[in-house]
């Protein structure tokens, strides 16, 4: 304050934030120094600026201690959303922005440094996908090129399973069964429609999680996917969270479970129970074989498109969810900070594919495997027992 205070005595601004903003800069400075128990206690400028920046602890002080400061928060609101019009941001970052501005004018002139270029690989490449107008179709194009691959490849590989399982898998079973007496006995009955077919039922769907998680690994391994995080963050801010709740859903594309339990990496309660109340809302692996087979019988020359059609609507209906408990259960709570440090790109490596594309499917296969094969025995026990 007191470097403010020197500047502002001598006539001049350290920071100038354009002709828009300046203004109503100077309207809410009008306003303050109309409450002299505002102006006693910060410089008009400064508080000005920290109004336009919507800081949560000057608002507060000002609702709980001062009188007449509703007139300047009044004054505020209208600033906030006169430069929202203007700019089509947030008045904070627009401030950060010219901020910053002023300081890499500042450093350009103070400081020499050899003539090298600085770019690397990784910053060239992330002028690109962190772009503030294509990151997001970027993001969007890159995981419909992961549903379109993961349907037209993993196609043929469904029918090959399913075939080995319903043919030569089937008809070995029973051979054993002849051969050692149980042919044509309730339990061969038992052993092809219930245990074989219920096992079946899982393992028929594994090429498509494998084809899933080997191209998500893809883009996870080479860095992408924390690309991915920092693009959401701005559409994150809709939902009144950050980037950072984005791994959980994205997390939750695979199974639902991890992704509520990755909720417990943010910091702020309301964030991790925001999150939590959306992650089940991205359509996870158990989910793929479902579209799967719906692409298959009702789209089958657009397969790729209605799966990430599908997807994409599990979004849609976070986004709008999102929305609404903002402005319901969660309302008046700012998301807590954002602060990310981006990896550089890397090779994704052949092993470290395979280990990812094993620990998912492994999983699924694991408990739906268990799941459905029960209940197929059960059903099995139910349809042929008389009652």
């Amino acid at each position: 304050m007191a470097t403010h205070e020197l500047a502002y005595s001598r006539g001049f601004s350290l920071v100038d934030y354009g002709r828009e903003v300046e203004e109503e800069i100077a309207r809410l400075q009008e306003a303050i120094e109309k409450v002299p128990a505002l102006t006693a206690r910060y410089p008009s400028r400064w508080l000005a600026l920290k109004l336009l920046e919507e800081d949560s602890e000057i608002i507060s002080q000002m609702k709980a201690s001062v009188t007449g400061g509703g007139t300047v928060l009044a004054q505020a609101r209208k600033s906030i959303a006169h430069l929202r019009n203007v700019y089509g941001d947030d008045a904070e970052t627009i401030i950060a922005d010219r901020r910053y501005g002023f300081i890499s004018g500042l450093v350009k002139e103070v400081v020499r440094r050899p003539a090298v270029d600085r770019l690397t690989l990784s910053d060239k490449i992330d002028k690109v996908v962190t772009n503030r107008v294509l990151g997001i179709p970027i993001f969007l194009v890159a995981m419909w090129f992961v549903f379109k691959m993961t349907a037209e490849v993993s196609g043929a590989y469904l029918d090959w399973v399913d075939g080995v399982i319903g043919g030569p898998l089937t008809r070995w079973v029973v051979a054993i069964l002849n051969l050692i007496g149980l042919g044509g006995t309730w339990f061969e009955s038992l052993m092809v429609d219930g245990v074989i077919a219920g096992v079946g039922g899982v393992l028929v769907f594994v090429p498509v999680l494998l084809f899933l998680y080997f191209f998500l690994a893809l883009l996870e391994d080479s860095g992408y996917m924390a690309r991915a995080a920092f693009v959401m963050d701005r559409l994150m801010h809709a939902l009144g969270l950050h980037g950072k709740s984005f791994m959980p859903m994205l997390i939750g594309f695979g199974c639902t479970v991890p992704a509520i339990y990755a909720t417990r990496t943010l910091e702020n309660e309301d964030d991790r129970k925001l999150t939590g109340f959306l992650a089940p809302m991205m359509s996870c692996g158990a989910r793929l074989p479902v579209y799967a087979i719906f692409a298959a019988a009702f789209f089958p020359e657009n397969a790729g498109r209605f799966i990430f059609g599908l997807y994409l609507l599990g979004i849609v209906l976070a986004i709008v969810s999102g929305m609404v408990l903002k402005r319901t259960l969660f309302k008046g709570k700012p998301p807590s900070p954002f602060v990310m440090e981006l990896p550089p790109y890397r090779l994704p490596t052949f092993k470290g594919i395979l280990i990812h594309m094993w620990e998912r499917s492994s999983v699924f296969v694991r408990k739906a495997g268990t799941i459905i094969m029960t209940v197929s025995i059960i059903l099995w026990f139910l349809m042929n027992i008389p009652w």
